[in-house]
């Protein structure tokens, strides 16, 4: 877990922050923050404490130039987490515990092993499916990592029907947090506390401050440091052979850096072959050029067939039933169309369909 000490040692004295100064006295940060507690919106009761306090101080005083710099980077990842929460049907909110895990770093490392914006330790990420070898390392994919990370989420939910006890568990496994339980004869987190490890017993605390910082930060001057254009404005292609990010940035005119931040997954800037398909981000304006260079063509649309091709990006909650009732077409056509070994659809995700001129003409 990331949060205690990159907030926690961002700065080792109370340098104040220029956009909250109308409300640096404790009084009004103390109201504004009970305030916000009671409005709170998270899948389980706010309970407010010294320890939540606490931390989102860190936020608002030595921690704000780090805080602001997180919630900037959210517009890159909250609609990947809301995208995976929807289609399992798990809380929205629970995009908010990447924040404690890895201040939405793709790619930051913990002394423990994990890694990645959900912070997997190796053996639980190959549980779920994701790959690390010399090639890739799928816990900093924030695509893949993410459904693994909801995948365990509702598998925990399922097993302990509670939520600060599944944020519990995920940070120190299920089994501690049912010893904690038969310890403690009882299963209420902020009871069960004594009993889980320190990290555990500052987890729920943490999220609850993270909750509060994302639905509150405005209220205190803060304001999200967001990464540049090209890396918000992306869109996400499937691709089964080996390619070359440093190629890739040749042919369609694109930063290296900037595509290796997209997709920190892969080592060595190579993709490799896989035959369920690797996501690759690229950033929108060279999204077409892409297309056009690496992505097969559709042989078999004749153009007396009376089709038009048009392209749509994915949006948070679509899936491949909906769009094929929108388009018109069935989920073979879209996978046909698109290359689509599996039919999963992801947010941000660039397609391909062909409909008639006369459905072209009815949309709205």
């Amino acid at each position: 877990m990331v949060l205690f000490t990159t907030i926690a040692e961002a700065s080792t004295f109370e340098e104040k922050n220029p956009m909250t100064t109308s409300f640096m006295e404790e009084g009004n940060i103390d109201a504004l923050i009970d305030q916000g507690l009671a409005n709170l919106k998270i899948p389980f009761e706010v309970k407010s404490t010294g320890e939540v306090r606490k931390y989102i101080k860190r936020y608002l005083k030595p921690g704000y130039i780090d805080a602001q710099a997180m919630l900037g980077r959210s517009s890159l990842y909250f609609p990947i987490f809301e995208h995976f929460l929807n289609i399992y049907g798990l809380p929205q909110e629970l995009k908010y515990l990447p924040m404690v895990e890895s201040t939405l770093r793709p790619d930051v490392h913990s002394h423990a092993g994990a890694a990645g914006l959900w912070q997997f330790v190796p053996i639980t990420a190959r549980h779920f499916g994701l790959k690390i070898n010399g090639d890739v390392d799928e816990r900093m994919d924030p695509y893949k990592s993410t459904e693994a990370a909801v995948k365990l989420l509702a598998y925990l939910y399922e097993k302990l029907g509670d939520w600060p006890l599944v944020l519990a568990a995920y940070n120190s496994g299920a089994g501690r947090v049912r010893k904690a339980i038969r310890r403690a004869d009882c299963d209420d987190y902020w009871e069960i506390r004594p009993y889980l490890s320190s990290e555990s017993r500052k987890y729920v605390p943490a999220y609850i401050a993270a909750a509060y910082l994302a639905q509150n930060f405005q209220k205190h001057g803060l304001a999200p440091k967001y990464p540049s254009y090209e890396m918000q404005d992306t869109k996400v292609f499937t691709v089964y052979s080996r390619l070359n990010l440093r190629a890739i940035s040749k042919t369609c005119n694109v930063d290296l850096k900037v595509l290796r931040k997209l997709n920190p997954s892969y080592r060595n800037n190579i993709i490799p072959t896989n035959v369920k398909g690797n996501y690759l981000v690229i950033p929108a304006v060279a999204a077409t050029d892409f297309w056009l260079r690496y992505i097969p063509r559709n042989t078999n649309i004749a153009p007396d067939q009376g089709l038009t091709m048009i392209s749509y990006t994915a949006v948070v909650g679509d899936n491949i039933n909906n769009l094929a009732l929108l388009f018109e077409c069935s989920i073979e056509d879209i996978m046909k169309w698109n290359h689509l070994t599996r039919a999963n659809i992801v947010v941000n995700q660039s397609l391909i369909f062909y409909i008639s001129k006369e459905a072209l003409v009815a949309k709205p």
